[in-house]
This record gives structure tokens, sequence and C-alpha cells, in this order.
């Protein structure tokens, strides 16, 4: 009898644990549950609703474009508005040009093979398109670009820029062509990280490449309107940049990586002024221009996975790739348009 009631004590015990266990489960699933909720559902970006405007639909999400660079297009006959680069998984990236009537996608050839590399940032002069595609800038006649029939590959040059290329962005003449950092898998050479305002590090750098105009002697540096022996100035930025819009009164970076909020972040135009100081790029010593604390304005925090951004009539566009399959499953915000906010919005003191 005594064992019998042992038996019995024993199973109690362990069936008070397992009760005990589950509902330690349960509570652990709840939290998770309820954290998952907030985090999905939760996302609120007050300053970034309130300032900005959804514009156009970003084309190719269907067909599995990564969105990575935006442009504005100088006019032209066929209307189109705005040009978007993207990745394609094993397909040839793709640039499209994006109008209010009329939408097309070209690629890429080099060497008379597709390019399928990590398209980044686009941009367009009065006469060239450029893409990022790795340490390289490639270039095509803008008038070829446009006139291309839908998915065309147009034959590219292509010209070493001395960086690994993220986002571009031509503006007066000049060609900056910048690099992403972010520790442990996206490096930067150590000469590029810089301690700045604040006590902060600045790890990446934008080149500045001028017009080729005037370039002494010829070769394969110089090309497609930019003489790509040297930069001509250096601009020092923060961490995780996706994109740059330099404009009248301002420098805006759209910094970005994974899941958590994007940020906008927005500078008085330094370029305007003095240098901060000199870097050796090769055997040239160049102009050094910082963005630090010392000349930000303001920080606009946005929804996650902002890319590149572009300035047409006074506004800032913003480029997202949430929306993308490759990452719609995980993000908190899809964001399937381009959104804009007022540049002199940006440029206001906070």
């Amino acid at each position: 009898m005594k064992k019998e009631a042992e038996q019995t004590a024993e199973k109690k015990k362990s069936g008070k644990g397992k009760k005990i266990a589950w509902i330690s489960v349960g509570a652990a699933v709840l939290a998770l549950a309820i954290f998952l909720l907030i985090w999905y559902f939760g996302a609120s970006f007050p300053a970034f609703e309130k300032m900005s405007k959804k514009e156009f639909s970003i084309p190719g999400l269907k067909d599995g474009v990564c969105p990575q660079g935006l442009c504005a297009l100088p006019e032209n006959e066929q209307g189109y508005e705005f040009a978007m680069s993207g990745y394609c998984g094993e397909e040839a990236s793709r640039v499209y040009l994006i109008g209010k009537e009329a939408e097309r996608y070209i690629t890429l050839t080099k060497d008379g093979k597709a390019d399928k590399s990590h398209f980044g940032g686009v941009t367009v002069s009065e006469e060239y398109l450029y893409v990022a595609s790795g340490r390289e800038i490639a270039c095509v006649p803008l008038e070829s670009a446009l006139a291309a029939e839908q998915g065309e590959g147009v034959a590219a040059e292509y010209f070493d820029v001395g960086l690994q290329a993220a986002f571009c962005q031509y503006y007066e003449g000049e060609l900056y062509v910048g690099e992403f950092y972010r520790a442990g898998n996206y490096e930067t050479p150590k000469e590029h990280h810089l301690e700045v305002a604040g006590g902060e590090i600045n790890h990446a750098f934008v080149y500045a490449f001028a017009s080729a105009e005037g370039a002494v002697g010829e070769g394969e540096e110089i090309g497609c309107g930019i003489d790509f022996t040297s930069p001509v100035k250096v601009l020092s930025v923060c961490d995780q940049v996706q994109g740059i819009a330099v404009f009248e009164g301002g420098i805006a970076l759209s910094c970005s990586y994974g899941l958590p909020a994007s940020k906008l972040r927005v500078y008085k135009n330094v370029l305007n002024g003095e240098p901060s100081n000199s870097v050796q790029i090769g055997d040239t010593a160049l102009p050094l221009y910082i963005l630090d604390a010392s000349n930000a304005l303001q920080t606009i925090a946005a929804p996650c996975m902002s890319e590149e951004i572009a300035v047409k009539d006074g506004r800032l566009y913003i480029l997202f790739e949430s929306a993308s399959n490759k990452y719609k499953f995980f993000t908190r915000t899809r964001l399937k348009n381009v959104y804009s906010i007022e540049t002199a919005e940006l440029i206001k003191q906070a």
C-alpha cells in the first residue's frame, strides 16, 4: 500500500510538472505572438507619414526584381520621368524607364553577355545613363536607353571607380559614386574610416568624378562624359548608406539595412564651402568634405529598406525594396510605391 501511495504521489507530481511546463511554453508563445503583432503591425513613422506623399508604383515587383536605384530623367520625347535599377535573381539585371503613360525595362550587356550583377544606383546626365555595378560604373548613351525596346539588351561601357559602388548621383557636372559599409559583411578600406564630430566614426567614402570636358589625353578611363582617371573630391559619410541626393541647400542620405527602420539623414550642403581636410587617393591629395553632427539638419525615421533617392521639381523621391519577393514575407512594412518629400521641408532646422 505504501508503494502504491508513493507511485500515486509521483504521478501527481509529474503531472503537475508537465502542467507547469505547458503553461510556461504557452506563456512564451503568447509573449512571442504579442511581440510579433507589435513588431509587424505596430510600426509607426509619424514624421515620415506627415511629410511624405505616395507617388508611382514600383515596377518589376511581380517579376522578382529587387529595386535598388532611382533617378529623375531629363525631358524626353518618350515621356519617361524616372529610371529605376534592380537585380533579378539569376536573370539579367534591369533598368526600368517610368512615365505616366508608358513603362518598359532594358538590360545591359558587357562583352556581348547580359549583365547579371547586383545593380546598385542609377543616375543620368543630359547624355548618358550610369549604373553602379560592383566596382564599376556601367554607362550607355541615354538616347539609346530611351529608344530601346522592351527587354532589349543595350551594350554598355564599364569603368573602374576604385571602390565598391553601391549608389550614384550625377549633379552639376559631377558623378558621385559611394560605397556601403556595415561591420562584418560590408567592410570598407581602413583608410576610409574617419573619426568625426560627436565621437562618431564614418566608415565610407563617396567619390566625385568630374566631367570629361578638358581632360588631358584619351584612354580607357575617360568616357561617357566623365573622367574616371581619379576623383576630384571625396565626401565622408556614415554607415549603411543606400543612396545620396545632393541638391541646392542640402545633402540627403538614405540609410538602411534589413528590418530596422530606415533613416533619412539630412545635412547642409557642405560642398558649397571649404573642405574640412584633404585625403590621399593614389598619388593625389584631394579635398575632403565630411557629413557629421556639425552640419546635420535632421534625421527622419522611415519604413525599412529605403534604397536610392532622387530629386525632381523640389521633391525628394524615395525608393523601397521591402515589397520585393525576396523580402516581403519578413518585412514589417511592404511599400509598393515610391514616396516623396518636399526638399524645403528637409532642410529646415530641426
